[in-house]
């Protein structure tokens, strides 16, 4: 619940059914959100992204996102 709740503060009651284990629930613009996780080990950066935090991504997957299709568009024009 995040009923008067300030922004980025922790929901209020149990909210182990809305995020999985190990990861918090806060409020924005009183409706729940699950804080994804995100660390870093060496030069790569990953993250979890997702209504619940279930997709990991890192530095060379954004990369391979963005940077193959515009080279497929090229070969294409």
């Amino acid at each position: 619940n995040c009923t008067g709740i300030g922004d980025f503060e922790d929901c209020s009651g149990n909210t182990d059914n809305f995020c999985p284990a190990g990861v918090s629930c806060q409020c924005k613009d009183e409706q729940p959100f699950c804080r994804c996780n995100y660390y870093r080990v060496g030069w790569k950066d990953y993250w979890y992204m997702g209504p619940k935090c279930d997709q990991l991504w890192s530095t060379v997957d954004l990369i391979l996102v963005t940077v193959l299709p515009a080279v497929a568009l090229s070969f294409v024009v």
